[in-house]
């Protein structure tokens, strides 16, 4: 299964203005997490099951869409703390770090330090995925496979 959460993002849709995302990339998983509640419209939605009338989900980035859903399954395979899941579902909701420590009764320093230890956990499965298809794939050799020294 290939889990790899790239994709290229059409965030200016009227204008087609590409810009590549990618889940390896510490500060794009901050902003996904982070705003979440804004951009994807489909986190939370509820869709209509009757096949008789149009679905709850009309104007939706795909694109943003398939990246959450990276975003999710890594987060699903993730080994976190109950706390770290409610302080990662209270940003999906909209809640900034700020409101969490002001709210949720979390110290300042332990909020900041939890954001930053789920973002490197979700880069780190990433990478480890990537690295695992490319393999599979033979676009990369593993590290044993080297002879001779030659890396060729």
């Amino acid at each position: 299964m290939n889990y790899l959460g790239a994709v290229t993002v059409d965030l200016k849709k009227k204008e087609r203005d590409y810009e590549h995302f990618t889940l390896s990339d510490k500060d794009v998983v901050k902003y996904l997490i982070t705003s979440r509640s804004k951009i994807d419209l489909s986190y939370g939605a509820v869709v209509n099951i009757n096949i008789n009338q149009a679905g709850d989900l009309f104007d939706f980035n795909q694109e943003i869409i398939a990246l959450y859903a990276s975003l999710d399954s890594i987060l699903n395979r993730l080994d976190l703390k109950e706390k770290d899941q409610k302080f990662i579902h209270l940003l999906f909701e909209g809640n900034t770090v700020a409101d969490i420590i002001k709210y949720h009764d979390y110290p300042k320093k332990t909020a900041y330090r939890t954001m930053d230890r789920i973002i490197e956990k979700i880069t780190a499965l990433n990478e480890q995925d990537w690295k695992e298809t490319m393999l599979r794939n033979g676009y990369i050799k593993n590290e044993g496979d080297k002879k001779d020294g030659r890396t060729d």
